[in-house]
């Protein structure tokens, strides 16, 4: 879920005549509360930064929830805290993919007051990591309960301008119905393949108004992901605003409105 959410990019990037990475606009943290129709279930914290090598994106995405009845059975628990920490490393001079860690944690609650004040007996982590070793070659390195697994894999390479293709979308102006399909948008690692997207522009709407504002536009721009589709609204510089997927919704808000959790929303 984490990949499909968010996208960015950086001057350095800018090749030829179309722009091929992040522009300063897209660095920084971002925060998201992430939304079940009018209940809030948790927030996503999205960060891009840079070093003179690399360009990193770390997301995390932290939301509770009430178990199934088959769940509850299996873990004695009524409720859940789940938290996803991912970050990819983009190497700058090829602009591929160097590394990327994904770090999943469940905290488990036997009811909700023991939710509210983070009272948790138990709790499961996961991670992955995977290097890229050149010549479509990635060493990946797994670790759970079950212990700690490695193999390698040969899978496409990676590239910024694909996996950030939202925003290369938006800053390249589009006009309504236009299209662009990316081959490989992303890697799963855990499955063994690769994902390839289709890009839709919805709609594009002019924000505010004067001369100073003329080329200031929000898009909508759906996203077919093997046969799932996302909808994102991107402001001009191609970060998000807000987006539907899996029946949720991620809203940009303030730090620390996004944060709270409010008690009688969840």
């Amino acid at each position: 879920m984490i990949a499909l959410i968010f996208i960015f990019y950086s001057p350095i990037f800018v090749l030829a005549e179309e722009p091929k990475g992040l522009i300063e606009k897209n660095f920084g943290e971002r925060y998201y509360g992430v939304y079940l129709g009018e209940f809030k279930l948790g927030y996503l914290i999205h960060e891009i930064s840079q070093t003179e090598a690399s360009v990193t994106q770390d997301v995390s995405f932290n939301v509770r929830m009430t178990l199934s009845e088959q769940e509850q059975e299996d873990y004695k628990a009524k409720y859940a805290f789940s938290q996803i920490i991912s970050r990819h490393e983009f190497d700058k001079e090829t602009g591929l993919l160097n590394e990327m860690t994904e770090v999943e944690g469940k905290k488990y609650y036997a009811d909700y007051g023991s939710l509210l004040k983070d009272r948790y007996f138990k709790q499961d982590i996961s991670s992955l990591t995977a290097k890229y070793k050149g010549n479509l070659s990635y060493e990946v390195l797994m670790s759970n309960k079950g212990g700690e697994t490695s193999k390698f894999l040969k899978l496409p390479s990676l590239h910024m301008y694909d996996y950030f293709a939202e925003i290369n979308f938006a800053l390249s102006s589009p006009d309504i119905g236009e299209t662009r399909d990316i081959e490989v948008f992303d890697l799963d690692f855990k499955n063994e393949v690769f994902m390839s997207a289709t890009l839709t522009l919805m709609q594009k709407e002019r924000v505010g108004g004067g001369l100073g504002n003329k080329h200031k536009y929000k898009y909508v721009i759906q996203e077919d992901l093997d046969g799932e589709s996302f909808t994102y609204t991107v402001d001009q510089h191609g970060n998000i605003i807000k987006a539907e997927m899996l029946g949720l919704n991620l809203i940009r808000e303030p730090k620390e409105q996004a944060l709270i959790l409010d008690a009688q929303k969840t």
